[in-house]
């Protein structure tokens, strides 16, 4: 069911047993996933039954994007709802906890969230981080080929919570109802190549994520890189067709950081633009989040007081986005 990655660390894990049902096939995933979780926090996932084609399409849709006029993306920029297109030098992550990042990102970014029409009851109640979609003009298909993969990206991360919350020790529907309209987000990213002067600047900063987990589409070239609890930096197995999954911040919480988050970053070394597509997976804005009871004990008590994700994210929007430090946080 698993290999080890080239150095032993990242394991590539094939799923399709679980995905199909087989018995036993979930329970025995679910303790691969825990060992890599408290270990570098990345695996790698085959067998996941995606249609090769719809990662393919949507990395081409981002390269048509960040190929069109600085003018035409710029009228899609981000305003107070990270949707859009978020130019380069307008994320420096300050929030991080393993590095002091004093830098912009070397990277220009379209977000993409769940689409809604401008009568849907969430939009006309005004609910938090809750928006309509910034789709760019004239690139026919776009749409389509974004919101395929979104939706696509979605199901498989539902599928993929049974295992996680099985690993957790807890019954596999124990986090169901924190995931019943789930926080998703398709960023878009075109990564510049790095100043080899600038040793201090990246593509994407060392951090962490802040969600549930991240599902990644192998790019065609380099650049991600995962730094072990000994302070190295190593790589995750490059397979075509397959996802390269990390654990993010709330997991950590859920798991009272028994599976603690990874840092990671980008470097790309490669003298040519380098393109990324991540999906990324979190709880309902409304869902209150707290350490699991399989992970807290009288030797282990809770390390976190319940959080509102909203809160959360409200508070890593205006911390790290530049257009966000004039405006008021709602």
């Amino acid at each position: 069911m698993s290999e080890p990655g080239p150095d032993g660390r990242i394991p590539v894990l094939d799923i399709a047993p679980t995905l199909a049902g087989v018995p036993g096939a979930r329970e025995a995933l679910a303790e691969q996933v825990a060992r890599t979780c408290e270990d570098t926090g990345f695996l790698v996932l085959a067998g996941h039954g995606i249609d090769p084609g719809l990662p393919a399409a949507c990395f081409a849709a981002a390269a048509e994007f960040f190929a069109l006029p600085d003018e035409v993306k710029l009228a899609l920029k981000v305003g107070e709802l990270n949707i859009g297109f978020l130019p380069t030098g307008a994320q420096v992550i300050r929030t991080s906890r393993i590095a002091e990042n004093r830098k912009p990102n070397l990277n220009e970014s379209f977000y993409i969230v769940r689409d809604r029409a401008p009568d849907d009851p969430d939009i006309l109640a005004g609910k938090p981080f809750v928006g309509l979609n910034r789709w760019p003009p004239g690139i026919p298909g776009f749409r389509a080929a974004t919101m395929t993969y979104f939706t696509a990206m979605e199901a498989l991360a539902q599928k993929l919570l049974p295992v996680v919350t099985t690993a957790l020790g807890m019954p596999p529907d124990y986090l169901a109802g924190d995931f019943t309209d789930p926080t998703c987000t398709l960023r878009l990213i075109r990564y510049q190549p790095q100043p080899e002067e600038e040793a201090d600047r990246f593509g994407f900063a060392p951090h962490i994520d802040t969600n549930l987990i991240t599902f990644l589409a192998q790019s065609a070239l380099p650049g991600l890189e995962v730094r072990t609890r000994e302070g190295e930096w190593l790589r995750p197995p490059a397979i075509p067709g397959t996802f390269v999954v990390n654990t993010a911040e709330m997991l950590g919480r859920y798991s009272n950081d028994r599976f603690a988050p990874t840092p990671h970053r980008v470097v790309n070394a490669n003298n040519a633009m380098r393109y990324a597509i991540p999906f990324f997976f979190g709880p309902n804005n409304d869902a209150v989040i707290r350490p699991v009871p399989s992970c807290v004990s009288e030797a282990n008590p809770a390390r976190y007081e319940p959080l509102l994700y909203e809160d959360h994210r409200r508070k890593l929007n205006v911390t790290n986005f530049a257009h966000r430090q004039t405006q008021p946080a709602h």
